[in-house]
């Protein structure tokens, strides 16, 4: 049913956001949770505005400590955003646990413009820790999971005071008690949602960004689209099918072309990164979608969450590399059979893998690893030696390996088995639920240690891609040194540094 009363105003933000010095762990992309929910709510009749407080502040940034700084918007220009826009709801995504106070400054500010407006935060974050985010007063309410088909009826229900109990998928707080109303409403036709409302963001600083998810620009007029929902793996330390559950849903063939075919003819967009978790779950469906994007476009496109091997068959590399695909991230997690089978729970099939690699690169693909170290279970602990089978792994076959450090996000079974076991390090906080530090140390590794052989694996396996390239391939690492200077600068330093550190190491434990 339609808003028939007084048109309402709602904003929707994604706040500034904590990056490493080289900015090159937080990405500029259209941010599609916020995107959906702003075209959901335009069907609904209300008057929806967008900040992207990230992106639009991508040359601002602030020093927050040593290792860190916030990128976006400052708060004072968000305030000013805010009072003039004089929205009746503001709507926060919170998607990642380690940003979350950035978002929860968000919602002070929002309070401070004006008390009456309601704010709701959603996204993955409070969706796998609610009474995190409902202990902050200033929030009124969460969405948790999906919220497409929770926001409409949430807000009808805020503003015009009606109970909150009977609603699907939310939490709130009522005196000191958390009513987390559990989504059990999944939207089964994702047909029915309407496209993104890119029109509401500022599309070219999302173009023109130096980073896309998944690396470096390629120069291409580049954006994101998800075609899928859900995973029915269950991977020890995921916690996407919080969000979209455990059940594949798939858009329609025609639906992706529909949205491809307006990226195209609105912004001139060249090339699609996909970010299903798992677009390639139903066969025969992959296949239909690989080949209208043969058949209509010519795009180039890449997964940046990585591919399930286990599903990749010749008929459907063949299409992807038809269509346009120039990139395939292998998510294999380990290069250890028993670390998949009895830590991770990961159907993988490391002799498979060979064969696949060839073929990938036979169709004239790039291929990479995903590789997560210092992997835990109820039952066992990744060794220091399978680690290192998990670099030998990708040397061998030349798969190149983007290494996360397990990381124990809250709704995680990791998280609760690091509990459980007492793993957690002393003074464990969220802040440090990043891929690239480690949160954990077990009886066979300190988070020293753990670091050290990964930073040095990390290091080989790096000197020996640039070594064993062909030389065209050696050609443009030369070209990278001399359009980057500096970064080729700290390039070399590094790896002085990690050979001095190396060999003190050793000589420390000869004598």
């Amino acid at each position: 049913m339609k808003n028939n009363n007084k048109k309402m105003k709602v904003m929707l933000i994604q706040p500034p956001a904590w990056c490493n010095n080289n900015r090159d762990d937080m990405n500029p992309n259209v941010p599609l949770g916020i995107a959906y929910i702003g075209a959901s709510l335009e069907q609904e009749g209300y008057d929806v505005r967008m900040l992207d407080a990230f992106v639009e502040g991508w040359d601002m940034e602030k020093r927050v400590s040593p290792e860190m700084i916030r990128v976006g918007l400052p708060f004072e220009d968000i305030q000013d955003r805010i009072a003039e826009e004089k929205p009746d709801v503001v709507g926060i995504t919170s998607m990642f646990t380690s940003q979350r106070k950035n978002m929860l400054k968000v919602v002070q500010i929002v309070k401070n413009v004006d008390k009456k407006i309601k704010v709701i935060v959603g996204g993955a974050h409070p969706t796998s820790a609610p009474e995190s985010v409902l202990s902050d007063n200033n929030v009124d309410a969460i969405i948790m999971g999906e919220g497409e088909n929770s926001i409409h009826p949430l807000i009808e229900a805020l503003i015009h005071g009606y109970d909150l109990k009977e609603l699907d998928g939310i939490g709130f707080k009522r005196g000191n008690n958390y009513i987390i109303n559990e989504k059990k409403d999944v939207i089964q036709d994702l047909d029915t949602i309407p496209f993104p409302a890119r029109h509401l963001l500022p599309m070219e600083k999302y173009i023109d960004a130096e980073f896309r998810h998944g690396g470096k620009n390629t120069g291409l007029r580049a954006t994101s689209v998800i075609t899928s929902r859900g995973c029915q793996y269950r991977c020890n330390f995921c916690t996407a099918f919080k969000v979209f559950t455990r059940v594949p849903r798939m858009r329609t063939t025609d639906n992706v072309v529909k949205e491809l075919q307006l990226l195209v003819d609105n912004y001139n967009i060249e090339e699609i990164y996909f970010e299903d978790d798992q677009i390639i779950a139903k066969q025969r469906h992959a296949g239909e979608l690989f080949d209208a994007i043969r058949d209509n476009f010519n795009l180039k496109w890449d997964t940046p969450n990585g591919v399930s091997a286990w599903l990749l068959k010749d008929e459907i590399l063949e299409k992807m590399q038809a269509s346009g695909c120039y990139n395939v991230n292998l998510a294999i997690e380990s290069g250890n059979q028993f670390v998949l089978d009895k830590i991770i729970n990961k159907p993988v099939k490391l002799d498979q893998i060979p064969r696949l690699a060839k073929k990938i690169r036979k169709l004239d693909m790039t291929v990479n690893g995903f590789i997560v170290a210092g992997n835990i279970s109820n039952d066992h602990i990744e060794t220091l030696d399978q680690i290192k089978d998990s670099f030998k792994f990708c040397r061998k076959h030349r798969l190149h390996p983007h290494v996360s450090y397990l990381t124990a996000y809250p709704g995680s079974a990791v998280l609760d088995i690091a509990k459980e076991k007492g793993y957690l390090v002393e003074g464990f906080d969220w802040d440090d639920l990043l891929i690239n530090r480690q949160q954990i140390e077990t009886p066979e590794w300190s988070t020293e240690e753990l670091k050290s052989l990964v930073e040095w694996e990390k290091f080989k396996t790096q000197i020996w891609f640039i070594i064993t390239s062909p030389f065209m391939a050696k050609l443009g690492f030369i070209k990278q040194f001399l359009l980057r200077p500096k970064n080729s600068y700290k390039f070399i330093k590094n790896i002085f540094s990690r050979l001095h550190t190396r060999l003190y190491d050793r000589f420390r434990m000869v004598t």
